[in-house]
């Protein structure tokens, strides 16, 4: 069984900003040919997981649309 962690919304938020920062800056890494693409990964992989987290683990296709007057 997976056991659930809380993460506050200021907390994520902050994370998500940060998240492409710290990608910008390794740029110049990811740049050279040697081991950049391992970096890469860990980097595509850290923005799902924070994706995961604000999507609450659900697919993005499967949304429910409640209008705001109640019909």
């Amino acid at each position: 069984m997976a056991k659930l962690f809380h993460i506050f919304e200021d907390d994520l938020a902050e994370l998500e900003r940060i998240l492409p920062q710290l990608a910008d800056a390794l740029t110049p890494i990811l740049a050279q040919p040697e081991g950049s693409n391992r970096l890469r990964a860990q980097i595509r992989r850290c923005k799902a997981i924070v994706s995961n987290v604000r999507w609450d683990y659900q697919p993005h296709d499967e949304i429910e649309i409640i209008p705001a007057d109640g019909d």
